[in-house]
């Protein structure tokens, strides 16, 4: 009896030396690694994090309105018919004919009444043998100008070089207001209204004892 009991005895020692051995080395390291790779990626540059992309515009479609360009007479004529020809060439529906108007919520009621997507404008200076045009474009939903494009060079060929370059500078903001003008406005003003006066009746000859 003593024997097993001293037996037992020392079990007990050993069996707590076991318990209190200490994790591997490798075991602590990866966890450490671990941690300190996922709080470098929570430092990282919001530059460099992916990023959702943005749906790309459609194709622009609509009814633009392409005012007379201001400037010397002939050039200015020539890049007009180019920015029209420009538009006309990408399926949009190009309106001339009409006038400036003075004001945006005049634009708006212009767009709204009518159904014009956009106004495109334009300035063209010369001086000597070199000239420049600037193109701009006015949304029909805002009735503010949203873009602007300035060609400059060779004043027998500013308004080729506007044909050849127009559209690639002017696509995205062309499509950004075509997709404005599809979504549903309510019209700025109410209608209006016509105060007639009091109703009058119709009594029938003689109800009042009178022929």
């Amino acid at each position: 009896m003593s024997v097993r009991r001293s037996r037992l005895l020392c079990a007990v020692p050993a069996l707590v030396v076991v318990l209190l051995v200490p994790a591997p080395a490798s075991h602590a390291k990866g966890k450490s690694a671990a941690k300190a790779k996922a709080a470098a990626a929570s430092r990282k540059p919001a530059a460099q994090r992916v990023q959702p992309k943005e749906p790309a515009l459609p194709r622009p479609e609509g009814k633009v309105v392409v005012f007379p360009f201001e400037g010397e007479g002939r050039t200015a004529a020539a890049v007009q018919r180019q920015v029209i020809a420009t538009l006309k060439a990408k399926g949009l529906k190009v309106t001339t004919g009409l006038r400036p108007v003075d004001s945006a919520e005049q634009y708006r009621e212009m767009s709204m009444t009518l159904g014009f997507v956009a106004f495109v404008d334009g300035d063209v200076s010369v001086d000597v043998d070199q000239g420049s045009a600037t193109v701009f474009v006015r949304s029909g939903v805002t009735g503010l100008r949203v873009a602007s494009t300035t060609f400059a060079g060779d004043r027998r060929t500013l308004a080729s070089d506007v044909g050849k370059g127009l559209w690639e500078r002017v696509v995205d903001p062309m499509a950004q207001v075509c997709v404005d003008a599809a979504k549903p406005r309510k019209a700025e003003r109410p209608p209006m209204r016509i105060e007639a006066g009091t109703p009058i009746e119709n009594t029938p000859p003689g109800a009042d004892g009178r022929m």
